[in-house]
């Protein structure tokens, strides 16, 4: 089972975590061509979709992995996230940036409850 440090990794451990999520991004590039969407068929949307999926699904591979989750688990949610891409990492992107947007609307109310405070 790989550990929590990904500098410990054997070679298959990389593989479990690489193979499912790049394998996805190749579905996602043939579903392109599949569905009539000749203009994503090219070699560089499938680096894109390659590189992409393999990106998500093996950051998602370590984050099971660093929770002490099964190996198979890890491997599936790599597969998983991996077929998503970039529209996780767009869910992502909207959950960091509403998290942000509520830290900094509750210091400014907090700041302006300390000004009211100090005119009667």
């Amino acid at each position: 089972m790989p550990g929590k440090d990904p500098r410990e990794w054997t070679l298959g451990a990389w593989l479990l975590a690489l193979l499912p999520s790049a394998s996805a991004g190749i579905v996602n590039w043939l579903g392109h061509y599949v569905t009539g969407d000749k203009r994503h068929f090219s070699f560089l949307y499938f680096c894109i979709e390659v590189f992409t999926s393999g990106f998500v699904g093996v950051t998602m591979f370590m984050a099971f992995a660093a929770h002490d989750q099964p190996p198979a688990m890890c491997a599936a949610v790599a597969g998983v996230s991996g077929h998503m891409g970039t529209r996780l990492l767009l869910l992502l992107e909207l959950a960091l940036e509403n998290k942000i947007k509520a830290y900094f609307a509750n210091r400014k109310d907090a700041h302006d409850g300390e000004n009211h405070n100090d005119h009667p």
